[in-house]
């Protein structure tokens, strides 16, 4: 078994296809379809299940598939690191974020990580929290920000923020009323909400329990920007942080309401896996990621309390 098999291998199984895989290798299939058969032969098992729509990975495929990725990420982090003799930061960064933490953070942080870092390839993916604690401790992903939770084995949880979330309207909605709002009021509007697996629908429901409240959810939408816009429409309100609506805040296309009794926030966390060193890429892109949160809330965008201590600017 050698690097070349086990990244071909990878790759087959992320497109589920020897043609896709070959388009974006640009190696002809015949050529891939005899690596494949040489690993297969070589492990003694069966890693795909041929069929006429594509490849599927097998049981024993799936544990290649865990093992291969987080061999071929040391491999990739050993040569970035290797490359600082040559004075650079190179490599590759994985980050794993939730939906409204993902449309809030990720271009500007990304912007400003590349002019520092130039060399580095960064991805992104977003997902609920699950999902990122599983991609953590299979080494799909290096680094995450996640939502109210501090429990993983063999995760590495720095606490980042507690942030303020608020009651969002149409803009028109709020003209000459109260600044504030109590949850209990809230619970009262048509609200537009995620699904259920969403941490922010998890928070508020569990809130409205405790109080014995009905909700009324006329519409779940978990892309930000289709929330938004329904909200905008005057279709209903909805629950947000202050970051993911700013622009439109400012524009009086949306109008935020501080909610009361009780105020609602919820707590970000960084999440790195314990089992293997970070990358000086993955270490700086934390150092970079919690120097741009803490300019967020200084420069108001990002309301809420930081956590932890941040390190100073190179």
């Amino acid at each position: 078994m050698d690097l070349k098999q086990l990244a071909t291998f990878m790759q087959v199984a992320e497109l589920g296809s020897l043609s896709k895989a070959s388009d974006r290798l640009r190696i002809v299939q015949p050529a891939l379809s005899r690596q494949i058969r040489m690993l297969e032969e070589e492990l003694k098992v069966t890693l795909f299940s041929r069929h006429g729509r594509g490849m599927v990975l097998t049981h024993a495929g799936e544990m290649l598939r865990e093992r291969a990725a987080s061999i071929l990420r040391q491999i990739e982090e050993t040569r970035a690191d290797l490359s600082l003799e040559a004075g650079s930061v190179r490599g590759q960064v994985i980050l794993g974020v939730p939906p409204t933490v993902g449309d809030v953070l990720a271009t500007r942080l990304i912007q400003r990580f590349l002019q520092c870092y130039p060399e580095v390839r960064l991805r992104v993916v977003t997902a609920f929290s699950g999902y990122l604690l599983d991609w953590l401790h299979s080494s799909e992903i290096d680094i995450a920000v996640l939502y109210g939770t501090e429990q993983g084995a063999n995760i590495r949880f720095t606490p980042l923020l507690v942030e303020n979330l608020y009651f969002i309207t149409q803009g028109q909605a709020m003209r000459g009323q109260h600044a504030a709002i109590s949850f209990a009021e809230l619970a009262e509007q048509k609200l537009i909400l995620p699904g259920p697996q969403h941490g922010l629908r998890i928070l508020i429901e569990n809130e409205a329990a405790r109080k014995g409240l009905h909700l009324t959810i006329p519409v779940e939408v978990d892309a930000l920007q289709v929330l938004k816009g329904l909200v905008a429409a005057g279709i209903g309100g909805t629950v947000l942080p202050m970051p993911a609506v700013h622009q439109e805040v400012l524009e009086g296309k949306l109008a935020a309401c501080w909610v009361v009794d009780p105020h609602l926030s919820r707590k970000l966390v960084i999440a790195r896996p314990m089992g293997r060193k970070a990358s000086l890429a993955v270490q700086r892109f934390q150092e970079l990621l919690q120097q741009e949160v803490a300019a967020m809330v200084e420069e108001g965008v990002w309301e809420g309390k930081l956590l932890g201590k941040v390190s100073q600017p190179a």
